[in-house]
């Protein structure tokens, strides 16, 4: 895979969104606390990172099934 640039609206921290996001929403709908859409509703960013072990694990389940595996992360999951 190559290297892809993060959007810029993300939240800075270890998970973030790429250029890849074609906006399907699964991952507003895994962890809506830490997902929010674009101002023209065409990508979703990282507006949060996780907090707790509960939006973590969602955050996770996101990135795991993200089609086009546009949610990236820094590091492994702990």
């Amino acid at each position: 895979m190559g290297l892809s640039r993060r959007l810029p609206q993300n939240a800075c921290g270890r998970f973030f969104v790429s250029e890849e996001c074609i906006g399907c929403g699964l991952c507003v709908a895994y962890a809506a606390d830490n997902f929010e859409w674009t101002a023209d509703g065409t990508r979703c960013y990282v507006a949060c990172q996780p907090r707790d072990a509960r939006e973590t694990d969602a955050v996770w389940d996101a990135v795991t099934d993200c089609p086009v595996a546009a949610l990236r992360h820094e590091g492994a999951p702990s």
